[in-house]
């Protein structure tokens, strides 16, 4: 999952990478250019679009396969039953 780190102070911003080196890049931009102090708004944040959002809510495949087999059993059971 690719994150940024962003200076709003600087209007700086790393590539995107993963969240360790969006890290070292903070740590780096702190200590060159703010003499190692934390810089008003800054930030690391996940690249929108970039991987589904670990956060998010979605069906699970189980849920989905349990309301499947209950589908089918009910329509067994109808079957069974003449209607």
């Amino acid at each position: 999952m690719p994150y940024v780190y962003r200076c709003r102070q600087c209007r700086a911003a790393s590539p995107p990478t993963t969240r360790q080196e969006a890290e070292a890049h903070r740590a780096e931009h702190r200590a060159t250019e703010h003499g190692g102090l934390v810089p008003a708004g800054e930030q690391i944040v996940r690249v929108p679009g970039s991987t589904r959002d670990p956060d998010s809510r979605y069906v699970s495949t189980a849920a989905i396969a349990g309301g499947l087999a209950l589908l089918a059993l009910a329509s067994a059971i109808a079957r069974a039953l003449g209607r």
